[in-house]
């Protein structure tokens, strides 16, 4: 019995060790948010299972909205505050080493905590994989806003009735094209694709350049100006 409890104190012991280095190697691969982002970030109502950014006035909608993989939620508090500025209340959600795929519930916890209305799913890149996910299973949801992402093999959205909104990128090169254009069979034929020109897969946040992508030819701020105002058409449309 001893012995059977130093080899479980042990196998504890290595459990913890490997655990604590997973989570220094993440933290190393991070991607932080730009000091102008973090800024912004702070005026947001800081929950512990999201960074909300209220509409001024009366919410035309709510988004809620995954990160990219190891990019930090504050990344992209510069569009969402931009958002709310045009009546939606912005939800960045945030989940485990910066990993949607650790919190694939989230969203969907949220909306029925909270009884939300008027729903749009988003997400960037990893994000909206689960955004995708999220839309298969959830009720009275009003749409899904994928930035440069789509659903995986498992999640068919085509016979859904559901608005889709896709945005690219002409230099993104973290994106996998071919994968991109073959998941437009699991999507509903009426969704809406929008290509930003010059734009790249790092500019859809705020925090610098995601290594393996291309340099973008416009400002970032062009882009996430550009991103903001095809949400807002697209919602209004909607």
């Amino acid at each position: 019995m001893t012995k059977l409890k130093n080899v479980t104190k042990y196998f504890l012991i290595v459990l913890a060790l490997l655990i604590s280095c997973s989570a220094v190697v993440l933290a190393t691969k991070t991607y932080r948010a730009s000091t102008k982002a973090q800024a912004i970030a702070q005026k947001a109502t800081d929950d512990k299972d999201y960074l909300l950014f209220k509409a001024k006035r009366y919410a035309r909608a709510n988004i809620l909205f995954y990160q990219g993989a190891l990019v930090e939620e504050e990344s992209y508090a510069i569009m969402a505050q931009d958002l709310s500025d045009s009546g939606y209340n912005v939800y960045l959600l945030k989940t485990p080493f910066n990993l949607p795929v650790l919190s694939r519930q989230k969203a969907l916890k949220l909306i029925q905590e909270k009884h939300l209305k008027h729903v749009y799913l988003s997400g960037h890149s990893l994000g909206g994989v689960i955004a995708s996910s999220n839309a298969k299973v959830a009720k009275n949801i009003d749409g899904l806003i994928l930035l440069a992402s789509y659903p995986q093999s498992k999640d068919d959205l085509s016979q859904k009735n559901l608005a889709v909104l896709s945005i690219t990128t002409s230099k993104d090169k973290i994106l996998n094209w071919k994968h991109y254009d073959r998941a437009k069979k699991r999507l509903p034929k009426k969704t809406d694709y929008k290509n930003i020109q010059g734009g790249n897969h790092s500019g859809f946040g705020s925090y610098g350049l995601q290594a393996g992508d291309d340099e973008a030819t416009i400002t970032s701020t062009a882009q996430e100006k550009q991103v903001v105002e095809y949400i807002y058409t697209f919602i209004s449309a909607n």
